[in-house]
């Protein structure tokens, strides 16, 4: 088990909930956040690790904060 806190660009957040208001289920809102999450945490915003394939599985829990 991984516990990542990692700031995620408005950029992710838009992409979600514009997902979410056009009826995108759990699947394709967790793709958004896996493509957002792997290239802010993962490949250092591109910095590092480019061409990694990034995909949630058994995700237990997630929390969001806006700030």
């Amino acid at each position: 088990m991984r516990w990542i806190t990692q700031y995620l660009p408005g950029e992710v957040a838009r992409e979600l909930f514009a997902a979410r208001d056009a009826g995108a289920g759990e699947q394709q809102q967790l793709v958004i956040l896996a493509r957002g999450l792997g290239h802010a945490y993962f490949r250092d915003g591109g910095r590092r690790a480019h061409g990694l394939h990034i995909a949630f599985s058994d995700l237990e829990f997630a929390d969001f904060s806006i700030g």
